[in-house]
This record gives structure tokens, C-alpha cells and sequence, in this order.
């Protein structure tokens, strides 16, 4: 079983892999905007880009070089979320696959870590690996999960984390996972992953897994800078066209925002994030499903910090740092975790 001791490739450094070359087509696909916003011409939007806008310019130029492609399915660190000839709406798009980082003997509550990466890649790096390894200074099992993306469509990537809970549920006593103290923790979105699974785990949890008899809820849920409101664009493409593809709809994108799937059992809540965010707003997100959970009587908590950068994962350096023990004193008052 890989622990926290195991070393990973840095991609950086190598030819790109047939895999990112793949994602990067991919990615390319989504929209005819991407095919005109090549990398050098962003260095031309960053220099005429207001000041809170630079930061996502230049984490899009990483995006489409692949740079925070780290890991791929076949790496030998890697465990698959399913077996082989039994993925679920599998398309022959990259498998789901997640890196375990356990601590050694012994026996602690586990956070899943989703990546973001709009639901058109998956950032592994600084939020996957990086806080993988956070989580375990912090004395919790940490399993990354790399989900299904574009092209996958709904409900692929819910699917995807639903089995991956289910997992460590039903390999608690061998990993050392405390089985009712499993917390999703959730970046951009994969926060609106996080924050949404719960809302649509009556519809999925039947008909797709050989586990189905193991719940695969998280027992609280933690949100970096994450989607509720699908409407969150990124130039002229929303995350809604990107979750959902050709089966976009009005009614259906609507339904999959988050302040409109949570409901009075939800989980207890923690979110943070930085005021000047223009790629996923306070306002229309974290702010307005506070507004709802509290209404709901769901117990919750809200972080909203200087600064204006997207995806600043850990926050190192930042006043949005300490988020991370904000995080374990919220479990530990509302009953998650000892």
C-alpha cells in the first residue's frame, strides 16, 4: 500500500506523456475559444489583464502545457477506482484512478481530495499531492482522487467519488480509516463534486456498483473556492456546458447547482475561499449557499480571505493559510472527528 513516503514523477521535467498530449486535445475540443487562446497569447491578456485576473490567466497557461498532469492511471502508484471491463458509462476517456496516502499503523479519520480543474482536467499537484501530504501532517489518511472529465459527462465523476468513499469504507480496518469519520474535501470543481454528491446520491447509488450495499457519502464536506453555482465561465464556456455536454439543458443545469440539491441532512459544511475570486465569485457561490445551508439548519462554516487569487490550494504564505486548522477545529466542534 503506498504511503506518505512514496516519491512522484515530476512531469514537469519530461516530454509530455501520450496521455497529456490526449487531455490536451481534449481540452481543445471543448470550445473553439481554446484554439485561439494559445499560451503566447495569453502572456499578451496577462499584460493588458487587471490585476485579480493575472493569477487564472497564468494557471491556464499551465493547464493547457499540462503542468499539473503528474500522475497517470498506469503509473504504479495508482490504484483504479474500478475494475478493468466494469466503469460505468466509460467512454474511453482517461480512467478514474486515486494515489492513497495512509498513515503508517495507525488508525485516523480519512479526507478523499478532489483536484479542480473545471471538470476539463485534473490538478494534481498542489491540490491533490501537495495537500495529500498537508492532510497527513495534520494526522489523516489522505486518498487523491484523479475523476473522470470532459469528455465524460454527468454523472461520471459523482459516480467516480461515490465508489471511491465506498472503497474506503469497505477497506477501513486494512488502511486504517476510521469508517464514520471520512470528510470529502473538494477544490473548484472539484468542490462543486464535493459539496454535490450528497444531493444526487439517491439517484446513483443503485444500478452502477457492485458496492452499493456501502454508503458512499462523506461524513462532512470541505469546499475550496468551489462551484455551487454552475454558471461560473471560463471565457464563453460555463461548467455546466463542460458537466454536462450534449445533454445541456436550462432546467438541468440548474438543478445541479448546489444550493439547490442540499437539504436538511446534509453533512456538516466548512468552505473558504479569497473575496476578489473572479472565476468562482463568493457572491453567487459560497455566499449564497451559506445562505441556504443556514436556512436549512445545516451546520456549516464560511472562510472569505484578502487576496483575489483562484487556486490557491494550500494558501502557503497567505493570510488564507490557515484554513487548514480552521478546517480541523470546525470537525472536531461539530462531532466529525474526535
Amino acid at each position: 500500500m503506498i504511503t506518505v513516503e512514496n516519491r512522484f514523477k515530476d512531469a514537469k521535467n519530461e516530454m509530455p506523456s501520450a496521455y497529456q498530449l490526449s487531455r490536451y486535445i481534449s481540452v481543445k475540443q471543448i470550445n473553439n475559444v481554446f484554439k485561439w487562446f494559445m499560451p503566447y497569447k495569453f502572456k499578451t491578456l496577462i499584460r493588458l489583464a487587471p490585476k485579480g485576473v493575472k493569477q487564472t490567466l497564468y494557471g491556464m497557461i499551465d493547464f493547457l502545457n499540462c503542468k499539473n498532469v503528474v500522475v497517470c492511471y498506469d503509473d504504479e502508484e495508482c490504484q483504479p477506482v474500478w475494475q478493468e471491463d466494469n466503469i460505468p458509462l466509460y467512454n474511453g476517456e482517461e480512467k478514474p484512478f486515486f494515489i492513497p496516502f495512509l498513515l503508517k499503523d495507525k488508525t485516523a479519520p480519512a479526507v478523499v481530495v478532489i483536484p479542480g480543474g473545471a471538470y476539463l482536467s485534473v490538478w494534481m499537484q498542489a491540490e491533490g499531492i501537495d495537500t495529500a501530504k498537508r492532510l497527513n501532517e495534520l494526522g489523516f489518511h489522505a486518498i487523491v482522487l484523479s475523476y473522470r472529465v470532459s469528455p465524460a459527462r454527468y454523472p461520471c465523476m459523482h459516480l467516480d467519488l461515490i465508489r471511491t468513499i465506498r472503497l474506503m469504507r469497505k477497506n477501513a480496518q486494512e488502511w486504517g480509516i476510521i469508517p464514520d469519520q471520512i470528510i470529502a474535501l473538494g477544490y473548484s470543481a472539484g468542490g462543486h463534486l464535493a459539496l454535490s454528491v450528497n444531493g444526487v446520491y439517491d439517484e446513483l447509488k443503485n444500478g452502477y456498483d457492485d458496492l452499493q450495499e456501502i454508503d458512499g457519502r462523506p461524513n462532512a464536506i470541505v469546499s475550496g473556492y468551489g462551484m455551487s453555482d454552475l454558471k461560473c465561465r471560463s471565457f464563453t464556456v460555463t461548467a455546466d456546458m463542460i458537466l454536462l455536454g450534449d445533454k445541456y439543458n436550462k432546467k438541468e443545469s440548474e438543478r445541479l447547482c448546489v444550493h439547490n440539491l442540499v437539504n436538511k441532512d446534509y453533512p456538516p459544511v466548512f468552505m473558504f475561499t479569497q473575496q476578489g475570486d473572479t472565476t468562482v465569485p463568493p457572491k453567487t457561490n459560497c455566499i449564497r449557499l451559506k445562505g441556504v445551508l443556514d436556512t436549512l439548519g445545516v451546520k456549516n462554516e464560511l472562510h472569505i480571505y484578502p487576496g483575489s487569487r483562484h487556486g490557491f490550494a494550500l494558501g502557503d504564505g497567505e493570510q488564507a493559510g490557515e484554513w487548514c486548522t480552521k478546517m480541523v477545529d470546525f470537525l472536531k466542534n461539530n462531532g466529525v472527528i474526535e
